[in-house]
Order: structure tokens, then sequence, then C-alpha cells
């Protein structure tokens, strides 16, 4: 069954797993991030297990405020970086992959799908907590 700690947990999961990948791929300055996004999960999989409220709640939901808030962040440094910078920087070379796909999409996926089950995760009312 779904619950929200689980969901918590798969974020987790999704984070720590981009922190791998950026460390593979030589991005150690992200690294520390996703080691961060990995922790904050984990403390809101901790959070949203039973008994799940008061303070509990409230941090669980702002973990998951947190979490968007970085992800909004992100999303507008790309763009910022895009319509910047891409014009004037060299070709790019063709990029290392893993398991078929770049270090980009895992750290896209962890930031933007552990966002989202972490959301879900902090504001669902039909979910169950343990």
């Amino acid at each position: 069954m779904l619950t929200r700690s689980s969901l918590a947990i798969g974020a987790a999961l999704v984070a720590g797993l981009a922190g791998v990948v950026a460390s593979q791929d030589g991005d150690a300055d992200i690294v520390p991030f996703f080691i961060g996004l990995t922790v904050l999960a984990g403390v809101g999989a901790w959070a949203l297990h039973e008994p799940y409220a008061g303070q509990r709640r409230l941090l669980a939901r702002g973990i998951g405020v947190t979490w968007l808030g970085a992800a909004g962040w992100i999303g507008a440094l790309l763009l910022w970086q895009q319509a910047l910078c891409g014009c004037s920087s060299p070709p790019p070379v063709p990029a290392e992959t893993y398991l078929g796909l770049t270090a980009t999409i895992y750290h896209l996926a962890g930031v933007y799908l552990g966002g989202a089950l972490m959301a879900v995760a902090a504001f669902s009312r039909r979910l169950g907590s343990a």
C-alpha cells in the first residue's frame, strides 16, 4: 500500500541516486545539494510516519515547501543559463550515459520527481501514514 512515508523514502532514493550519478560524472559541486535533499527526505519520512500530527505535520509540510522552493529556484537558474549563456557556449561534447540516460536526466529527476513525491507525501489528505 502506498503511504506518505513510502513516498518520502522514494524521494530520498531518487535524490540519493542523483547524488551518486553526479559524483560519478565529476559534478562534485552539486553532490552536497543532493545529499541535503536525501537527508531532508529521510527526515520527512520520519515526520510522516505514525503518529502524523502536530509539529511533525508542520515539519513534513515545511520540507515539502522547501523542496519545491529549491526546484523552482533551479528551474529559474536553468532558464537564465539557457537564455544568457546558451548561444555563447562552445559546442557540447557527447555526454557520458548511465544506464542509457545522461547525468542531467538523473539530476532533474532527483530534483523534480523527488520534489513531486515529497509534496504529495506532505500535502495529500487521502494517503495513509503507516
